[in-house]
């Protein structure tokens, strides 16, 4: 069992043993879990930073159906090992969060580590049918976490997230299996294009993807991919795929459109956005960090790994609108966000702004742009992760998340307040903090690229200014100024455990904002291949 591998496996045996483990054990098996997915994700991200490249590491593959070609395969490369640590690292932290859960502890830390196993089953899997599965299982914990675990109205906030997804995915199966259908029982010969060859192919054993190819001359080269559901050869297929008919248009039209319509439930994208703020408010502190930290990463993942790779033509159709869309996320979400008077609602509509630039970046159609919006999806995790971990710090205190219920809490809670800035700066994007860099990149593809994207970059600048207005004043309002509420200069600072949690955070924000390199070099190759092949999708 690979490494890869294990990182589901453990968790779903974790989870198992909490059922039998005492209550307070449940805590340090679902901290293992995590800590197993950080170690492996970093040991991923690590050799990728040491050795950029666009191939895929860690190939681990089992057989699971002979008949359907199906497979458990699992493998990295520089996209999925940046997302595959930041679930680790997110889930350990949203564990520290939650060592105090006293309702049903097994249960809860059970479920955590079931919804760790389907996280890290998207970022691994090679597979379009083990990736479904994955996808789909992410809705079984996150169900019980929120419906039961949350606020007062958290059976319709989870019954809202659960519909929304749900209904968002479901075309993707007729999907999978519009594409199993369209390819021949013997499978078909295809011409690979040479970037494709020259990130994947092993030259040591003439093989690609471990298919038997001829690389022993120049020119086109020619693979036999058989029948099944192998990622990597169904995006070798992506010529028939547009050539195919489904339902009145082409395979690749529905395929593309049932994979954007998934992840933009996900992102969440405007106008699909509306279950974010309901699911944040009623969930609880660590599951609101698992929220905005690892799972809104899912729908930006799903459009790298599958969407443009599997559908470039349709894709790189779609485009123009997608990177309108991207915008209108990114203003709508800072505007609504500065209406806000619930923290945790105003965290959630910042969410929806900032994953904005991961679709204005990705279809710039540049490098930069794409790279700049999965910078961006990792160190949202950080920031989001953050802000929502110092929200239940004060919701533990006062019972409440008004912002106007608060005031001057830098008094009596001086390292919370730094901490709070620190938090709110890099979500600003102030430059030498983490929120930087992956905007810069994306706002530099933008106005690099062609077409309506240099305007687009330029009104999604707007943001800078926005985010900071609502950052900033609710700063202002929650830790500075007079303590406007005598009761609350008895606030303890933070403890030992919210120590714990919120520095590791903290300190990545710094560290990534003055040091992005490794995370750039790491992503950078494996975005180029997937620059290439939406440029190569376009008239």
């Amino acid at each position: 069992m690979g490494p890869l591998t294990a990182c589901i496996v453990a968790p779903l045996a974790l989870a198992a043993a909490t059922s039998v483990a005492p209550p307070r054990a449940a805590r340090w098996l679902a901290l293992l879990g995590a800590l197993l997915t950080l170690l492996v994700g970093g040991m991923a991200i690590a050799d990728f930073a040491a050795r950029p490249g666009a191939d895929f590491r860690f190939v681990d593959s089992t057989p699971w159906s002979t008949a359907f070609g199906a497979s458990f395969t699992f493998g990295v490369d520089g996209i999925g090992a940046a997302m595959l640590c930041l679930s680790g690292l997110i889930t350990a932290i949203a564990t520290i969060a939650a060592w105090q859960q006293d309702k049903w502890p097994r249960v809860y830390h059970a479920l955590v580590l079931v919804l760790l196993a389907a996280m890290n089953g998207v970022f691994t899997s090679l597979d379009l049918l083990l990736f479904y599965v994955s996808w789909e299982m992410v809705l079984l914990p996150m169900l019980p976490l929120v419906g039961v675990f949350g606020g007062e109205q958290r059976r319709y906030a989870a019954m809202k997230f659960f519909v929304y997804t749900l209904a968002g995915s479901v075309l993707m199966l007729a999907m999978l299996i519009a594409l199993w259908n369209a390819t021949p029982r013997e499978g078909r010969s295809v011409v690979v294009p040479h970037h494709v060859v020259a990130a994947h192919a092993d030259a040591s054993h003439g093989t690609l993807h471990g298919l038997p190819i001829d690389l022993g001359h120049d020119g086109p080269k020619q693979v036999h991919v058989p029948r099944g559901f192998d990622l990597r050869h169904l995006a070798l297929q992506a010529e028939h795929w547009q050539g195919a008919n489904f339902l009145g248009v082409t395979l690749a039209a529905f395929g593309f459109f049932a994979v954007l319509l998934a992840c933009l439930v996900k992102i969440p994208a405007i106008p699909l956005h509306t279950w974010l703020p309901h699911a944040h408010v009623q969930a609880p502190t660590a599951v609101s960090v698992l929220l905005a930290g690892v799972l809104l990463k899912l729908g930006v993942y799903g459009l790298y790994r599958i969407g443009v790779p599997l559908f470039p033509q349709a894709a790189a159709a779609w485009a123009p609108a997608l990177g309108g869309l991207g915008l209108a996320g990114i203003l709508w979400g800072a505007w609504a966000a500065l209406g806000q008077r619930d923290l945790k609602r105003l965290v959630a509509y910042s969410s929806v702004s900032h994953m904005g630039f991961c679709l204005l970046g990705l279809f710039s159609g540049t490098v930069a742009g794409a790279t700049g919006g999965m910078v961006q999806a990792f160190t949202h995790g950080l920031s989001s992760g953050l802000l929502f971990l110092l929200v239940g710090v004060v919701y533990d205190r006062a019972h409440h998340r008004r912002v106007d219920g608060f005031g001057g809490l830098a008094r009596p809670m001086p390292q919370f307040a730094w901490i709070l800035l620190l938090g709110a700066m890099a979500g600003a994007g102030l430059p030498a903090l983490a929120g930087f860099p992956g905007e810069f990149l994306v706002l530099g593809g933008a106005f690099t690229a062609t077409g309506s994207f240099p305007w687009l970059g330029a009104l999604a600048t707007l943001s800078v200014v926005l985010s900071a207005a609502y950052l900033l004043w609710t700063l202002l309002r929650v830790a500075y100024g007079p303590l406007r509420h005598p009761e609350q200069a008895a606030f303890p600072d933070l403890d030992g455990r919210e120590r714990l949690a919120a520095w590791p955070l903290a300190v990545l924000l710094v560290v990534v904002g003055l040091w992005p390199g490794p995370l750039v070099d790491a992503l950078r190759p494996a975005c180029e291949l997937v620059v290439q092949t939406l440029q190569g999708g376009r008239p």
